[in-house]
């Protein structure tokens, strides 16, 4: 047999035959889960953005509610006024307290957020940056857009990393709070009741009055569980298109939901292994912080012995160390948890 002219064994379209190539296909879930792990054990320095961002974006706040001290009725009337509150209807005084708190709130909810995000995306980029030596990690196959993205340029070449990336994740964030906000806003008339009936005939004095509110309306605290874990898990997805990939607000933000309704089940799976893998390590170190505190405040209070209040101090201080140390690290981890999904559903669609 002679071979055919050339030009025979062309496409269509004038192509060359060849092999086809397969499309790229995702790591399966539990291998990308290991690595996702390993590679966030390899990094300490991923350990310190995600400590800020976890901090910045209220994780301060969950790690001091051992320290707090709630205010009394009496406290909180002294702070109010006696007056406030007349049969005309609040005050002027009252309006403006109650705006002043409104605005303290949104100021630290929005410079929060913009650190969360400026730690967010260097936490991003230095997942998926190669290691010193490499030019791809190979325990995870991330997209080569994003290792292009973030690696650095080469005599003035190469993708420089997507600008404004900080600023678009912030506003990602910030949109995603108020579906969090209605949700909130929708249970707090029953828990307005629920500690209202508490006060007047309560069930178990045991129990903190917050767990007792919690408690009496279940399904207000689940729909605002729910409506929490929605934005984080959008918000994440979002974030990384964003310092990754460059994407809009609007893109990222409809391309995570786009990855929800396409693989639920593995995002399940991820968010319970995220949540399932943080809380027995983050909860104890909380509880130890709180026990510390107790001792410590009590040495103080006493301050009888010298010897006593410094020891209590030093364990306070260790305490508080290795709780922000383990925060760092379970935060770490989940944030390369994500990453590692997202490359895997990006891979594989």
């Amino acid at each position: 047999m002679t071979a055919p002219p050339v030009g025979v064994l062309e496409e269509l379209d004038g192509g060359q035959i060849g092999p086809r190539l397969a499309a790229p296909r995702g790591a399966p879930w539990p291998r990308a889960m290991v690595a996702a792990t390993r590679l966030a054990a390899g990094r300490p320095r991923l350990w310190a953005f995600a400590l800020l961002a976890f901090l910045a974006r209220g994780g301060l706040v969950a790690l001091v509610i051992p320290m707090l001290v709630l205010p009394s009725f009496v406290g909180l009337s002294n702070t109010v006024g006696p007056t406030s509150v007349t049969a005309a209807g609040p005050t002027p005084r009252l309006v403006a307290l109650i705006a002043a708190w409104l605005g303290i709130a949104l100021a630290s909810i929005v410079a929060g957020t913009l650190v969360a995000a400026a730690a967010e995306v260097a936490l991003h980029r230095a997942t998926v940056m190669p290691a010193p030596g490499t030019t791809t990690d190979q325990r995870i196959a991330f997209p080569s857009r994003w290792v292009a993205a973030v690696s650095p340029p080469r005599d003035g070449g190469g993708n420089p990393p997507p600008r404004g990336a900080v600023r678009r994740v912030a506003v990602a964030r910030l949109v995603l709070l108020v579906p969090v906000a209605l949700a909130l806003a929708a249970a707090v008339p029953g828990w307005v009741q629920v500690a209202y009936r508490e006060l007047l005939l309560p069930t178990d004095l045991a129990l903190p009055l917050p767990f007792r509110v919690i408690a009496g309306a279940p399904i207000s605290a689940l729909v605002v569980v729910v409506a929490w874990l929605f934005a984080e898990v959008i918000g994440g997805l979002a974030a990384r298109r964003i310092a990754l990939g460059g994407s809009s607000v609007a893109g990222a933000l409809g391309a995570a939901v786009g990855d929800v309704a396409r693989a639920p089940a593995s995002i399940l799976l991820t968010l319970v292994l995220a949540i399932g893998g943080t809380l027995p390590f983050l909860v104890p170190a909380v509880v130890v912080v709180g026990v510390a505190w107790d001792r410590a405040r009590v040495a103080l209070v006493d301050a009888t012995d010298g010897v006593g209040v410094i020891i209590a101090t030093l364990i306070l201080v260790a305490a508080w160390a290795a709780c922000l140390g383990v925060a760092g690290i379970t935060s770490a981890w989940r944030s390369a948890l994500w990453t590692a999904e997202l490359a895997r559903l990006t891979r594989s669609g």
